[in-house]
């Protein structure tokens, strides 16, 4: 099968999704230096374990193959990757954002199953379907007794929606649509190991993906899914506007 090498600009580590065969992978997105969009996997992932040793905004050089059953264009196969370390700067990252810049109308009509769009945020609705975060993992020994060990859950139980505009398309009736980023996953782990209540779990995560990112220079990286090609919030960019100080999303 055809191979070949390509630079990409990580935009998206999505969160990770269990499969039955390999454990949680996790798929990548970005754009390559031919500026096409690539959505590549699988790489596997463990909480805890460094096995994908790159970020958002990383360089990555990776070799490709087409994918076993995925007829979605951007998507590729990768045999294997190393981390260039030379991660894009934000001014670089803000213009090549822009220059991506579309609808998922127009995206629809371009039959693309990755683009980029300014969103207009109109609300957000955060689901926490449980606050427990460990999983319970047992090992049993010769006598036949089990140790329960608990360990945190690699995909955190909450959903967060979006319902917005596509700002550049005047004809754009609004979205509501699922966010996957790792940051949501992230930052709701970071908040359970301190909160059980649900409804301040909810105001927190509203203040910093709503409140805070209406204050941001802000982008969504979309995606369509394998199966129902259904749009999808997989890759969130929040740049300071210019005249403000760079601000953290984990900062409480």
């Amino acid at each position: 099968m055809k191979q070949e090498t390509e630079k990409i600009v990580v935009l998206v580590r999505a969160t990770p999704e269990e499969s039955k065969k390999h454990g949680y992978l996790v798929c990548v997105a970005g754009i390559n230096e031919k500026g096409e969009f690539r959505r590549v996997y699988p790489f596997e992932f463990s909480y805890g374990e460094k096995l994908i040793d790159f970020k958002k905004k990383d360089r990555i050089e990776v070799v490709l193959t087409e994918p076993d059953n995925d007829q979605r264009r951007e998507s590729r196969k990768q045999i294997r990757y190393k981390n260039l370390h030379s991660p894009i700067e934000d001014e670089e990252l803000r213009n090549l954002l822009r220059s991506k810049v579309s609808s998922i109308e127009k995206l629809k009509e371009e039959n693309a199953s990755l683009g980029v769009v300014k969103p207009e945020l109109l609300d957000v609705k955060t689901e926490i379907n449980s606050t427990e975060i460990y999983d319970k993992q047992q090992y049993f020994n010769l006598m036949g007794d089990y140790l329960v060990e608990k360990r945190e859950k690699v995909k955190m139980p909450v959903e967060l929606r979006y319902h917005f505009r596509c700002k550049n398309d005047l004809a754009c009736k609004g979205h509501q649509i699922i966010l996957l980023d790792w940051e949501l996953n992230e930052l709701a782990r970071k908040i359970m190991r301190e909160e059980i209540d649900t409804a301040s779990i909810e105001e927190k995560i509203r203040n910093k993906f709503y409140d805070f990112m209406k204050e941001r220079d802000l982008y969504f990286v979309m995606g369509t899914h394998f199966r129902f090609k259904t749009w999808m919030i997989i890759g969130i960019f929040y740049l300071k506007k210019k005249d403000e100080k760079q601000k953290n999303l984990f900062d409480f």
